[in-house]
This record gives structure tokens, C-alpha cells and sequence, in this order.
């Protein structure tokens, strides 16, 4: 074993001393373009870049690109108007680098990197990031790990002093190890449902197992701890190696934004990062293609979770780095997506085979390879006839050769980018150090295209695209089936990490020689014609003002019996782009499940439709929306201000003039049924606070399988009425903002009602969506997992706080849901290893209340995980009450930093006034109103709203839901068990079930426990629980679990004994008895909602939102 690691580090030094051959001589050429300084204040040596950087004329901030000593690379800019400020630092090495015995080891290295020996306290890091309003993170990819955050100015330099020393003096603490492994399986774990993820670890499965793509990346106990164990290996050791072997400052890039000067911040990069060793291109060269001949060529069907049918036909490439001008990728995309007459697209939708089509290719920064894919979601019909999709696949990719490459296409896309470069939005200072420290990895990108590689205008040529096409033949290419059921195939293998069931047969002959491309079935593909929605025209209306100026709030132009019509001229940006939104009323009775079940297909109808026509509107740069609701209409339309009137226009003439088809509206009922069914193949965490959150919180929602039955009761005649009842009676309410006059807005108007050429509908016959008010109390509602092999659940807590409408109430939360996230990520998280997904946050509706949310998603039982929030959620006051003063007043301004960062582009500005418009508050000045209730807060504040919402024990409305998904390996709690044992009972039961150990029933644990509550030991009731055990026969082995660290067994006990012992609350509802409406309570008085919509039925629903502004328009007539 030790000769073969030798080996393998041989191997390494041979390429990393030819690769940084190579390189030394591009870098003797960069030092050309560097001269030497020494910082302002330290008097500290480094390179200043002395060309000029390509820079956008409509970026404002002010950019420096250094070299320090140690060869790192650094991009600092100055931004004025930023509140937070934000770094970056990416290293060329991931998960490619792995070595083959110890797959997943750069991503062990990044969970480890977060302790360095100055700051040695494992939660130091997490709790100053989160004390100052800020976010962090790290992800591992094919080529690169990234780590970065977010925070206010005033603590830039300290948290570039902590973030600095990850790399120059890690930790590396042998206590967080086995923390660290279990977080990473327990990250494999969530993403065990994914199809995408099984889909892309099957590929790479199958690819030439001597490349590095074919390796496991995620990792997970077995390939980390397992592994390194049977070689006699120290895991610790071993990271701690790939590390001192690879991480240099060499082949690292950083960014670093804030609104300090452009001196301090670099005065900062050179004093905090320069002692990152060198160690020179530390970066292995990746030698060969993964997909070799005897992996091409085959068809591979498997599996999926989901009900989708998709193919993938995918092609070996070589590397293409040095193209990252020409970007010869990015002119098939636009070729394959296109939907117009005589494009694939367009000819499988025709035939109802496909639903949609993507191209991708695994990065444009691989190093020594690439693959081009060709993803098609597919009809079931489609996959009857994957074979013909290949021909005509192929039929396209023949056609577009035998035209050559075409500059006219070329240049739609060169086009756009020029517009968007010339008229850059800024971006906010998270994403865009992420952007910049990722980007220049490529040796190919000359130093003066650092600041905008990835956001530069694009050259064509013909060459790069011609040489790209010569890939796509039919002997280079292999294909994947997924799908949940495959007729006639029966699956052979398991992949081994993921568990996805699969086959592999060699592709027929007539699928794999040229006679393939031949193929018409009387079709004849053609170049699409040229695109009308290019903007001609790039004229700026509109002038940046003095911030003082600045209109906060849009002007009512027009309010009417038929509609209301905002407006705002942009005086920020100073840009060609612009927002329309129009939502348009037209329900006059309460909807029912069948309502909104034909809404949702009605949508998709139209999705479908508009993809197709409206596709060369999103290449020639502008967004739109459209969303067919249960009670309204709403159209979104964002980008080049030019055409977005014409978009608009286009938008609404096709809903009006709307016919049914057959073949449209069966591949819509198709999708639905394959959505609905999707949903619960989600991950836990995902099902509770996206799915069942808004079901419970919001009226006219209704659960996916309610909605599914509903799909067989629609018809092409019942959805057509739908479309038709929809426009005859209206209420429009549009918004203009951007780059326009006036004028434009009122056209666009008057537009918007000729067409639709409906009657007013009036204030008192519109249905809004409502929000539920929840009768106080305390609810518990439990669901389980559709997929069996799912092996984790969640548990979701929702404590119902202060008035969304109050602006106090409202900070009031958000302080409170910052505060807890920290701390109920430490808990659960890092101390206790209960999941990688855990967090705290506040959610909010329209109307209603605030509330405050832990989600956690764990293998350990849904039980468990909400006795654990329970115990922080108790704990947490103390907490608050242990804040100093200057500890709370920093609190509060970093939310007022955040509230007062200035907005990044015309979208952002108008969607804002949207929120307000949408609520029916129209209150635009909230975030002046809650800075000023934020400058009044004291901590008693937050104490007070503690025990008036949270605190079971003092508030009056107490009104809280725990949601629980269980997996199906886990012992469910039918409605009769939580009315007969504690919660705390059923959860110990669920640990001990989940370590072996069943020989004792619930019902007998239950006397048990009462039993030990009297002496309430720990380590006596866990010496008595063995012998009850053993006194049932358990075997040796099992036993061991009781007391075992990671069993949960002993936590589970105590808090059993100590619920036992202390009087129980009981959560009654306070206005009314749930009881006499057939609902039953759990022991402790949690009432049990069996079924969500019977549930909501008995609730009554928010009033509607009262204006906050007088709705007195401009004009009248």
C-alpha cells in the first residue's frame, strides 16, 4: 500500500514540475506587466498590475489588481455605496485532485478549514461572522474549492485577519474530525434523493475508472474513514498532507470588496495573506479523456427517483480554456434551444417527444478535457422513441455543419453581451468576489481581462466553432435513459454510492455510423431567422439624481373602475433596461381545489406555448414571467427597456386569444401528474417549509395530491371556459419603471385594456389570496416519506410571532431569528451531529403574523430533533438577556447596514415597490420605518416579544405547529401512540428502534421510564435499560449501542426523565375546542392535525391589508 501511494506521489511531482514548466514561462511574461510596490502604512512589498484592466463603462467601483509576494493573486475594489463588504479566496485544486484511495478528500478538507491556531475556538469564526449580519460558506468543485463572506465594513479587517489564517496557520483540531466526516456523509445522505445528483455520479461512474472523473467527489464514511482505516491510514494525517502538498499561494486568486479606500484594502490583502506559503503550481495535470472508446458508444438505462424521462447524449471534448473569448459552447446553446419552424426543438415538440432541451459542458475552466451534453426531457411518448430523437439529433448537427458556423447568430449573442457589459449592474459583494476569485483560475485569461472575463463582449470565429462541431459525431458520443419505469429492460447493476439501478448495452450499428445523420423522416431542419427582439436601440432616458433626490416611492398615474398605474422614471442607474409588471383580477368566487388545480395545468399550457415563441426574447436579453393563478393573471417582464412594451403586447394577446389543443393540453396533463408526484421526492427539509409551510399558512392552497386527483376531473372544454371566463370581467394592476417617460407608461396601459377588452371588475367581486390565522395553540402534524429508501427526516418548529404589518414587530423577528441562527446551528449542527441541514430564520406572509422557524433534517427521528429545538428554544432567553449592550447595539447595525445597502439595478428597485403595490399596504417607505424602530430597540424589546410569542410558559396566544417528515425505515407514530405516551417517550423508543434494539415495545419503555423518573439517574436508568434489554434476549452487540456517543440513546433518556418529572403544560386552544371537531391531543396537549385542509377549514383567514399612503393618482381622465 505505502509503494503504491509513492507511486501515485511520484506521479504528482512529474506533472505539477511539467505543468509548472509551462507556466513559468506564461508567469515570467506576467511579471512584465507587474511593477513593484510597497503598501501606505505597513511599508509591505507587492506587484501592482500596470496595465489597464477592461472595464465596463457602467461599473462604478474602483478596481487594483495585485500580485503579493507569495504569488497570490488579489482583485480589491472600492465600492462607495456598499454597506457589507465581502472576500473570496478560490484554490485551483478539487475534487479531481482527490487521491483514488480516499475519494472525497478536498471536500473533507474544506468542511475542516474553518479553525486556525490564532483562533483556535471551533465556533469563533460562525458566531463573529453571524454577531455582524454576515454569511459565509465553502464548496468544493471538479477543479477548485472556494471559501468566502459576507460581512459589514466595520469589521472587514477583523474578519480578513480570521479568514486569512484558514490558510496559513489551519487548525485542523482532531476533536472536529470525526464531526467533520459525519457532517460530510450526512451531506451525501441529503442528497441521496436527488436525480440529478445520481444522474452525474452514474456518468462519472462509468467513465474510464483510471481518470480522476470517475472518483466518488461528495465522499462519505466509507471512502474517507472506512478507507483510510483497511490502509492503516490516520485520516487527519492524510488531509493534512493533501494539504501542505497542494494548498499554495500560487494557485490562489482572492477578492476582496468594501467601501474602504482602494489603499486600505489592499494594505489589508498584503498584511493578512501574504504569509500563505508558496510552494509553487502546486496543480496536478490531469492527463487524458474519461470518456475513451471503450466507454463511448453505449446506451446506458436507469433509474430514476422522479417521474421524468430523460436523454442525454454526451461527447468527449478536449480542453478549451483558451477560447474563453469565442465561447464556441455558447453558439450551439443558442442553435438547440431555439424553438422557431426548422429547429429540432421545435420538430420534437411537434411530434410530442420532448418537453425540453439543454446543452452544457461540465465547466469552461476544465483542465486537459471537456464534454459537451445534449439533455432532453422527454415525453413517455418520447421515450418509446429516444432511438428517432438520436437520428434527429444528429439529422440537426449535420445540417448546422453543412451551413458552417454563422456570424449572424454569433453576433445576436456578441449583441447582448456588448449591451450588458456596456451597461453593467453592478453586482452585490458576495457574488461578484465569488465570480472574480473563480474566474481567472484559466491560465489562458490575460491579467487586463481579470475584471471582466465571463462578463466581456464576445469575438466570433469561425475556426473555434467550426473545430468545436468536428466533437459531435456519431463514434464519439454515449447515451443515458432515466427514467422510473423502463419497458423490457431489466437493470443488472448498482451504482455503489448513490444505489441507482442500471443497464449498459452497446449503441446498434445504425445509431453509431454516419448514416445516422442522414436521417429526415420528411423533415427538413433550416437556420432560424434572424432575431426581431435584438434591441436596435440603447438611448438613456433617464438621469442618476443626488441620493437626496432620489423618489422613494413610485407615482399613481391612473387609478380607475378597470385599473391602476404606477410609475417611476429611473433617476439610479442610469440604464436601457426597465420592469413592467401587469396582474390582472379576474376571479369573482371563492376557488376550490378543482380551481386551482385547473389554474396550475392552465399554466403549464401556456408555459409550454410561450417557450416556444417567446425563447428569442430571453437571448436578446430580457426576462419574463408569466403565472397563471388561481385568482389572477401575473406577467413579468424585465431586461433592455427597448422592446419590453412589444413583449408585453405579445404576451397578452396570446392568452386572449388562447385555443385548447389536444396534443398541448394531454403533454400539460402529463407534466402536472409528473409534478405533483415529484414534490414529495424532495428533500425532508425542502417538503416542510416549501411545500406544507405555505399549505398551512395560506388560503386557496391545497396539497399536491388533492390537486392531482383533481387533474382527471379537467377537460380541454373546462380549461378553454377557463381561459375565456378569465378576460371578461378585469382589474389590472401595472407598474412601469425604468428607463421610459411618462408617456411610455400610459401607453403601455391603454395597451394592456385594448386587448383585453374586458369590464371593470369591481373592489368587492375580486378574490385576493388570504392569509389563515391560526387559532393559538400548540399543533403537531406528522407525514411521511414516499420514497423507502430515503433515510432521512425532518423536523420543522413554527412559533407564530408580532403583526406583519408592524414595523417594530417586524425587526423585532428578524433580530430574534438572527440571534437563534448561530447558536441552533452550533447545537444541532456542529456539537451534537444531528445533520447537515439545520437553521433558524423568520418567515412571513403578506398579512398575518411573523414567524420564526428551526428547521433540522437528520437520520435521528423527527421526535428527537423537535425535543431538541424544544431544549434550545428554552435555553435561548438566557441568551438574549446575557447581550451587552454594545453586543446589541452592534446587532442593530448591521440589519440597518443591510436595509440600507443600495439597490444594484432597476429590477431590484421596482420589484421592491412591487411588494408594496402586491400587499395592498402600498406602503413604500418600510424600510424607513423599520430603520427608525431598529434606532429605538433595546433588548428588553426582544425579551418582552420572547415571552409574549415564544415562551409557552407566558404568552397568551401561544400559537405554534411542529411539522415532522419520517422516513420509512423509522418507526411512525400512528395518532394513537402520541395520544397515549409523551413525546419524549416516542422519541427514545425511535433511537432505540434505530440502533437494534426492539425487543421492548413502547408501551413497556413507558412504564420503564415512569419508573426511573423517580430517582431521575442518567447513568443508573442506563444501566437499568441494558438489563431491561438484555432480559429480552438482545444480543451483546446491540447492548453496546445504549451507551454508545453517537446512539443518541443516553440524550434521549434524560430528557425523557426530565419531561416525566416536571408537570406538563397543556397547549389547549384558547378560543376554542378542537376537540368537539374530531381532533385529538398528544399527552402533553398538542392538538393533532391529521389532515392540513380539514384543518385550515376550521381557521378564519387575515382581513385584507389597509393602504398606508392616500391612492390619489395624477390624473383622473
Amino acid at each position: 500500500m505505502q509503494n503504491q501511494l509513492w507511486f501515485h506521489a511520484t506521479l504528482v511531482a512529474i506533472f505539477i514540475g511539467l505543468y509548472g514548466w509551462y507556466h513559468s514561462i506564461t508567469d515570467h511574461a506576467l511579471q512584465l506587466d507587474f511593477v513593484a510596490r510597497t503598501t501606505a502604512n505597513l511599508k509591505l512589498p507587492y506587484m501592482e498590475f500596470s496595465g489597464k484592466l477592461e472595464q465596463s463603462p457602467g461599473d462604478l467601483r474602483e478596481h487594483k489588481l495585485i500580485k503579493l509576494s507569495n504569488n497570490l493573486m488579489v482583485m480589491c475594489a472600492k465600492d462607495v455605496d456598499a454597506t457589507q463588504a465581502a472576500a473570496s479566496l478560490s484554490i485551483n485544486i478539487g475534487s479531481l485532485d482527490d487521491p483514488s484511495e480516499l475519494n472525497g478528500l478536498a471536500h473533507f478538507l474544506e468542511h475542516m478549514l474553518f479553525m486556525a491556531k490564532k483562533y483556535p475556538d471551533e465556533s469563533e469564526y460562525i458566531a463573529f461572522i453571524k454577531k455582524n449580519a454576515g454569511e459565509y460558506n465553502a464548496f468544493t468543485s471538479l477543479h477548485s474549492t472556494t471559501y468566502f463572506f459576507g460581512i459589514t465594513n466595520q469589521v472587514l479587517e477583523e474578519t480578513l485577519d480570521r479568514f486569512s489564517r484558514f490558510f496559513i496557520d489551519p487548525l485542523f483540531a482532531p476533536s472536529s474530525v470525526t464531526r467533520e466526516l459525519h457532517a460530510v456523509d450526512s451531506e451525501h445522505k441529503g442528497n441521496l434523493q436527488s436525480d440529478l445528483r445520481r444522474a452525474f455520479q452514474l456518468n462519472r461512474a462509468l467513465s474510464n475508472t483510471s481518470h480522476p472523473y470517475s472518483y466518488f467527489s461528495t465522499g462519505n464514511l466509507e471512502t474517507l474513514r472506512d478507507s483510510s482505516q483497511q490502509r492503516g491510514l490516520d485520516i487527519r494525517n492524510e488531509m493534512i498532507r493533501f494539504y501542505e502538498t497542494y494548498y499554495s499561494a500560487d494557485i490562489m486568486k482572492l477578492a476582496v470588496v468594501g467601501n474602504h479606500s482602494i489603499e486600505q484594502l489592499v494594505e489589508w490583502s498584503v498584511a493578512k495573506f501574504s504569509d500563505i506559503k508558496s510552494k509553487g503550481n502546486t496543480k496536478p495535470q490531469v492527463i487524458g479523456q474519461p470518456l475513451t472508446s471503450d466507454v463511448m458508444g453505449k446506451v446506458v438505462h436507469y433509474q430514476t427517483l422522479s417521474n421524468i424521462y430523460l436523454l442525454s447524449l454526451e461527447f468527449g471534448l478536449p480542453e478549451f480554456k483558451a477560447q474563453y473569448k469565442t465561447r464556441p459552447d455558447l453558439y450551439l446553446e443558442l442553435l438547440f434551444k431555439r424553438q422557431t419552424p426548422g429547429s429540432l426543438f421545435h420538430y420534437l415538440k411537434q411530434k410530442g417527444w420532448a418537453t425540453d432541451i439543454n446543452t452544457d459542458t461540465l465547466s469552461q475552466d476544465m483542465d486537459g478535457f471537456n464534454m459537451f451534453e445534449i439533455e432532453i426531457n422527454m415525453t413517455p411518448d418520447g421515450l418509446k422513441h429516444y432511438n428517432n430523437i438520436i437520428r434527429a439529433v444528429f439529422e440537426y448537427l449535420r445540417v448546422l455543419v453543412a451551413y458552417g458556423p454563422q456570424k449572424l447568430f454569433y453576433d445576436e449573442i456578441s449583441a447582448v453581451t456588448e449591451l450588458n457589459f456596456r451597461f453593467y449592474e453592478t453586482p452585490g459583494v458576495v457574488n461578484w468576489v465569488l465570480d472574480r476569485s473563480q474566474r481567472c483560475h484559466n491560465p489562458h485569461i490575460v491579467p487586463e481581462h481579470y475584471l471582466s472575463a465571463g462578463n466581456g463582449v464576445l469575438d466570433f470565429n469561425y475556426k473555434d466553432v467550426a473545430d468545436f462541431m468536428t466533437h459531435l459525431h456519431p463514434q464519439n458520443y454515449r447515451v443515458f435513459l432515466g427514467a422510473q419505469n423502463h419497458s423490457d429492460v431489466e437493470f443488472t447493476t448498482t451504482e455503489k454510492y448513490f444505489g441507482t439501478p442500471y443497464r449498459v448495452d452497446t449503441l446498434p450499428l445504425n445509431l453509431t455510423d454516419e448514416t445516422i445523420m442522414y436521417w429526415t423522416e420528411q423533415y427538413r431542419f433550416h437556420l432560424p431567422t434572424p432575431n426581431s427582439f435584438i434591441p436596435k436601440s440603447t438611448k438613456v432616458v433617464g438621469k442618476i439624481m443626488p441620493p437626496t433626490e432620489v423618489a422613494l416611492a413610485p407615482s399613481l398615474l391612473y387609478r380607475t373602475d378597470a385599473y391602476e398605474l404606477w410609475f417611476k422614471q429611473d433617476d439610479q442607474f442610469a440604464r436601457p433596461h426597465g420592469y413592467i409588471r401587469v396582474e390582472i383580477a379576474y376571479a369573482q368566487t371563492a376557488p376550490l381545489s378543482f380551481d386551482c388545480a385547473a389554474a396550475q395545468l392552465l399554466d403549464k399550457y401556456v408555459a409550454i406555448i410561450l417557450d416556444g415563441e417567446l425563447y428569442n426574447a430571453k437571448v436578446a436579453g430580457m426576462d419574463y414571467s408569466v403565472s397563471f393563478l388561481t385568482t389572477k393573471v401575473d406577467i413579468e417582464v424585465s431586461g433592455f427597456s427597448a422592446k419590453l412594451q412589444n413583449l408585453v403586447d405579445a404576451i397578452l394577446h396570446r392568452l386572449k386569444t388562447l385555443n385548447i389543443e389536444d396534443h398541448i393540453f394531454q403533454d400539460s396533463l402529463t407534466q402536472m401528474r409528473q409534478n405533483y408526484q415529484n414534490k414529495r421526492n424532495r428533500q425532508p427539509f425542502q417538503q416542510l417549509q416549501r411545500i406544507e409551510h405555505p399549505h398551512f399558512n395560506l388560503a386557496y392552497v391545497w396539497s399536491f395530491e388533492t390537486l392531482g386527483q383533481q387533474l382527471a376531473n379537467i377537460t380541454i372544454d373546462s380549461l378553454q371556459r377557463l381561459v375565456t371566463s378569465a378576460f371578461e370581467r378585469t382589474y389590472a394592476k401595472i407598474i412601469v419603471s425604468g428607463d421610459y417617460y411618462e408617456s411610455d407608461a400610459v401607453d403601455t396601459a391603454r395597451n394592456v385594456q385594448q386587448i383585453l377588452d374586458s369590464q371593470p371588475l369591481s373592489a368587492d367581486k375580486q378574490i385576493h389570496g388570504r392569509v389563515v390565522a391560526i387559532e393559538p395553540g400548540h399543533y403537531i402534524h406528522r407525514t411521511q416519506m414516499s420514497d423507502a429508501s430515503s433515510l432521512n427526516g425532518a423536523s420543522l418548529v413554527t412559533i407564530y410571532c408580532g403583526s406583519q404589518l408592524s414595523a417594530k414587530d417586524r425587526v423585532i423577528t428578524e433580530l430574534l431569528a438572527h440571534i437563534n441562527g448561530s447558536p441552533f446551528f452550533d447545537m444541532l449542527r456542529t456539537k451534537e451531529q444531528l445533520g447537515y441541514v439545520v437553521y433558524a430564520s423568520k418567515v412571513s406572509y403578506k398579512t398575518g403574523r411573523m414567524m420564526l422557524v428551526f428547521n433540522a433534517q437528520s437520520e435521528v427521528n423527527p421526535a428527537y430533533l423537535t425535543q431538541r429545538t424544544d431544549k434550545f428554544i428554552r435555553d435561548i432567553r438566557q441568551r438574549i438577556h446575557d447581550h451587552s449592550i454594545e453586543e446589541f447595539d452592534a446587532l442593530v447595525l448591521s440589519q440597518i447596514a443591510i436595509k440600507t445597502e443600495k439597490l444594484k439595478s432597476i429590477e431590484d428597485e421596482a420589484t421592491q415597490f412591487w411588494e408594496r403595490i402586491s400587499t395592498g399596504v402600498y406602503d413604500f417607505d418600510y424600510l424607513v420605518q423599520e430603520i427608525a424602530q431598529l434606532k429605538l430597540l433595546n433588548k428588553e424589546d426582544l425579551l418582552e416579544a420572547w415571552d409574549m410569542y415564544v415562551n409557552p410558559n407566558t404568552a397568551v396566544n401561544y400559537t405554534r405547529i411542529d411539522s415532522q417528515i419520517w422516513p420509512v425505515k423509522s418507526v411512525y407514530p400512528q395518532d394513537s401512540k402520541l395520544s397515549t405516551y409523551p413525546n419524549s417517550v416516542i422519541s427514545l423508543f425511535g433511537c432505540l428502534h434505530s440502533n437494534g434494539l426492539v425487543e421492548v415495545g413502547i408501551a413497556e419503555l413507558y412504564k420503564f421510564v415512569q419508573h426511573a423518573a423517580l430517582s431521575n439517574n442518567v447513568n443508573d436508568s442506563l444501566s437499568d435499560l441494558e438489563e431491561l434489554y438484555f432480559s429480552k434476549h438482545a444480543t451483546a452487540q446491540t447492548l453496546e449501542r445504549v451507551t454508545a456517543d453517537d446512539s443518541r440513546i443516553g440524550t434521549a433518556v434524560e430528557m425523557a426523565l426530565q419531561d416525566i418529572a416536571r408537570s406538563t403544560h397543556k397547549f389547549r386552544s384558547l378560543t376554542g375546542d378542537f376537540g368537539t371537531k374530531n381532533m385529538r391531543q398528544t399527552l402533553d396537549g398538542k392538538w393533532i392535525i391529521d389532515n392540513i385542509d380539514s384543518f385550515k377549514a376550521m381557521q378564519k383567514l387575515y382581513d385584507l391589508a389597509e393602504p398606508e399612503t392616500s391612492l390619489a393618482p395624477k390624473y383622473t381622465n
